[in-house]
């Protein structure tokens, strides 16, 4: 604790504000619970994320709490589509200290209307490859994403590749390179966005 107070002294002491505190936390469900935990440099807000999952018309939720950048939190909701009745939604919001163990986050409705564009698509975990088959893009879906990423958390790295049609704000916001949020940590060697193709005559 007093180690802890040290640091924000001196942090305020170099740079303006004050040292963030935020919950980190990750769970199933629409809320978890956290200890609150100091932020590192460039993460000057606090931010929940609620991503909604469907699978063969099965809906769950996920829910992480942690420091990060503001421009992120405030970041529009994503959508991936990956084909075969797979899709994952994901909404942000920033709060501060203690509004984070209250606040509430949803994620819109998707949006299933076909928009006449198609990707690649395919989700495989343990690789850094998947079978594609064609998907069909819907509502802001306009763009193709390739994801190949390591998770790791506990200790734990978990290899997986996602490929599909996604919304622009989804390539805004991915990027090679390594990252740690709510005590999961991201190593991302492939992050391409490209245009979906017109639908096929």
């Amino acid at each position: 604790m007093e180690a802890s107070l040290a640091f924000c002294i001196l942090a305020a002491l170099l740079a303006t504000g004050a040292c963030l505190q935020c919950e980190v936390c990750f769970g199933l469900g629409v809320s978890c619970r956290g200890d609150l935990q100091t932020c590192a440099a460039g993460e000057d807000s606090c931010g929940v994320a609620l991503t909604e999952s469907t699978l063969a018309g099965i809906k769950t939720h996920s829910i992480l709490k942690g420091c990060m950048p503001l421009s992120q939190c405030k970041a529009s909701p994503v959508s991936v589509n990956f084909g075969q009745g797979m899709r994952t939604q994901t909404s942000f919001a920033c709060c501060l200290g203690d509004t984070c163990r209250t606040s509430t986050i949803t994620v819109p409705p998707a949006n299933t209307t076909l928009n006449g564009r198609h990707c690649p698509a395919c989700v495989a975990v343990f690789t850094d490859q998947c079978s594609e088959k064609t998907t069909q893009c819907t509502g802001d879906e306009t763009r193709c994403v390739n994801i190949v990423e390591t998770l790791t958390t506990g200790g734990n790295p978990v290899q997986m590749v996602m490929k599909g049609c996604a919304s622009e704000s989804v390539c805004a916001q991915i990027k090679l390179g390594s990252g740690t949020f709510a005590g999961i940590s991201a190593d991302l060697t492939t992050a391409k966005c490209t245009a979906a193709s017109p639908r096929w005559r």
